[in-house]
């Protein structure tokens, strides 16, 4: 009997054991993390030849799909079959206005937009930052060049409006803001004072500044401060901290293929890896995506995909 309550006692001691180890390598792995959370990185790592990938076929046409996909004078957006956008009005929450019911967006951009502007109201008190433009359709793009080229003349009218057909607003990523009063009337948004708040922060919500006045000899467009595009979290921090815009970080990114070198991203503990793969010739190209983890897949509109990681 003796021997059994003693064995009892020493299970019981193991356990406790274990247990007190188990918490001592938690609070380890955790102060381990902690200088993550708070610190942020972009650089680069080869890839290990044990890196577990699995093969996943997508339609080589796919490189016009996607958030990250370069639309300017030299590559023009590729309709889809169906119209993906919904009314702005139908979706977005009392942080910020929208012109009227018609104006569209992708839903996802719609979600980031109430991300972004509730916690610009929070921040600054700021409510009356209004999309003016967003989805346009190749008609309605139409429409709008041939009124700048009849009052302003064709070569001022590309500095501002780009041609039908390759213009960013048809992707549904991109919205053009203004400041509004009570009354809806609107104002040009200029980024200024707490308005800053916008292109400080809008990385933190995938979001860029999409034509600064120092890139214009990049992206064909004059400086437009209201001008935003949705390119993801991590892509728009990259953007932001380095001062490149999207012409410039398409570039960047090819130069990270499968199975030589990605961008390896820390912020704030989340961890990223950024790479890319050529498009094939074939009517489907084979991409390499994790084995375990989530991705995205998107096209870059020019020759092929960029694959995000997130750990």
């Amino acid at each position: 009997m003796r021997n059994k309550k003693n064995y009892h006692k020493r299970k019981l001691r193991r356990g406790r054991i274990l247990l007190f180890l188990a918490a001592v390598l938690l609070i380890f792995c955790l102060l381990l993390k902690v200088p993550a959370l708070f610190s942020e990185s972009i650089g680069e790592d080869t890839f290990r030849t044990f890196s577990l990938y699995r093969t996943k076929e997508i339609a080589s046409d796919d490189i016009h799909k996607g958030e990250l996909i370069l639309v300017n004078a030299s590559w023009p957006y590729s309709f889809p079959n169906e119209d993906e956008t919904v009314p702005i009005a139908s979706q977005k929450n009392d942080s910020w206005r929208v012109k009227d019911d018609v104006i569209r967006l992708l839903p996802v951009t719609i979600r980031q937009m109430n991300r972004m502007f509730s916690a610009c109201e929070r921040k600054t008190g700021i409510d009356n930052i209004s999309v003016i433009s967003a989805y346009r359709d190749y008609a309605y793009q139409d429409g709008l060049f041939n009124d700048r080229v009849n009052s302003d003349g064709y070569y001022e009218a590309i500095r501002w409006v780009a041609v039908p057909g390759y213009s960013e607003h048809h992707t549904g990523y991109a919205a053009d803001l203004a400041v509004a009063d009570d009354e809806g009337n609107t104002s040009t948004f200029t980024g200024e004072d707490d308005y800053g708040w916008v292109e400080e922060n809008a990385w933190k919500y995938g979001f860029i500044r999409r034509y600064p006045s120092d890139k214009t000899s990049l992206t064909g467009i004059a400086n437009e401060p209201w001008h935003y595009r949705y390119v993801g979290k991590p892509h728009a921090y990259i953007m932001h901290t380095t001062g490149m815009c999207l012409e410039e970080y398409e570039e960047y990114v090819k130069s990270y293929r499968f199975g030589e070198k990605y961008i390896d991203l820390n912020i704030h503990g989340d961890e990223y890896k950024i790479y890319y793969i050529p498009a094939s010739d074939a009517e489907t190209t084979e991409i390499r995506v994790p084995l375990f983890g989530s991705y995205t897949v998107s096209g870059n509109n020019t020759d092929g995909f960029i694959v995000t990681e997130k750990d």
